[in-house]
């Protein structure tokens, strides 16, 4: 069975990274989550997860972020567009941990689809 950790190279990392998301990229805000995309500048598509101190304590914060990662290694490739490649941020808000997992996933992968329909689609100038 192949590896399904959460390597470096499927993580927005860097401030500038996040910067660049939050700064342009298209924001879908759904009853769970709220998701910015932006067509991504490398060959994997990544997350980044914002959990602030709003969500709660540390225990809490971490819960969040391990079911936003399970909910985007479950859901991003699935077929929702021409964009193969993109950043994600994901800001999970506090009502997360008092929903259903099915709420949460069926919420996620509709954010999902919003989101990706909103990115520019690739110029097809190859004729």
């Amino acid at each position: 069975m192949p590896s399904q950790s959460f390597t470096q190279a499927q993580r927005v990392r860097r401030r500038g990274e996040f910067q660049h998301v939050f700064n342009k990229g298209s924001r879908v805000a759904s009853r769970y989550f709220t998701l910015l995309l932006i067509t991504g500048s490398t060959s994997t598509t990544r997350l980044g997860i914002v959990a602030s101190k709003k969500i709660g304590d540390a225990v809490h914060r971490n819960r969040a972020k391990r079911l936003t990662r399970e909910l985007f290694r479950r859901h991003h490739s699935l077929p929702g567009g021409s964009v193969d490649v993109v950043d994600v941020v994901v800001i999970p808000r506090r009502d997360v941990f008092h929903a259903p997992y099915a709420d949460l996933d069926r919420d996620f992968r509709a954010a999902w689809h919003r989101a990706v329909a909103r990115l520019p689609r690739p110029s097809s100038d190859a004729c």
